[in-house]
């Protein structure tokens, strides 16, 4: 369980780098496609993930697969949102195959204010957070466009995630650093630099191109640095 509680928490971490967007030339509607990633831990790929966003039914529906170690891990997640970014639902599916063992987490979170209702492996509850939450899906982009993606910018918000913590929101902040040029597959781009920490995890780096779609993020999480590059 604590194997997945540690791939819970780096997935994310990814999930919410791959939607924190905004450009040179900022956009002024989050940004809707598909983009492929490469994973690397300490410099060798371990992965690859596919992110989509996408307004279905009038609600924003962003969606993360990651998949490493040739198939033994993997993991679906489906974050629904109002168009405001409010709560709607969290559907998270992995599965993970060791030696000798296979686990699987299926968690369904249905959001109604503060109340959840819950359901983890078929096993059905309903949680009561103390404080307002958001889920890791468009709000931190939503924010940045309110605020006209303004030099210095820093949001803070609590965010849901019951595979981490069933009972309790995590706090993640960004802050807007400004624009920097970096070289993403032998590309140069003009890039946004944001940096973001999620509970007591510090050190994150975030890239975003001209559209307003992740080019490169990376985490140094004690001995390990863990990147995501675009695939373009």
């Amino acid at each position: 369980m604590q194997f997945m509680k540690k791939l819970a928490s780096t997935i994310i971490v990814f999930t919410l780098l791959t939607v924190c967007a905004c450009s040179a030339h900022a956009p002024g509607t989050i940004p809707v496609g598909t983009w492929q990633y490469d994973l690397l831990v300490n410099g060798v790929e371990m992965g690859k993930a596919t992110i989509q966003n996408s307004i279905e039914d009038n609600q924003y529906v962003y969606r993360f697969d990651l998949t490493m170690g040739n198939g033994t891990t993997r993991s679906q997640d489906t974050i629904v949102e109002t168009l405001e970014c409010k709560p709607v639902k969290l559907e998270k599916h992995t599965y993970i195959k060791q030696t000798t063992t296979e686990q699987k987490m299926d968690i369904i979170a249905q959001c109604n204010g503060r109340t959840i209702n819950l359901i983890e492996n078929n096993m059905k509850s309903i949680i009561t957070l103390d404080q307002d939450y958001v889920l890791d899906g468009n709000y931190f982009l939503y924010m940045l466009i309110q605020n006209k993606f303004k030099k210095g910018l820093q949001i803070t918000h609590n965010v849901y995630d019951p595979s981490i913590e069933r009972e309790s929101a995590i706090p993640v902040t960004i802050k807007l650093i400004g624009t920097e040029t970096i070289s993403v597959n032998s590309v140069l781009y003009k890039a946004w630099k944001i940096e973001q920490s999620i509970g007591k995890i510090k050190n994150i780096i975030v890239y975003l191109d001209q559209h307003g779609v992740v080019l490169k993020s990376s985490i140094k999480m004690l001995n390990m640095q863990l990147d995501i590059i675009r695939k373009d």
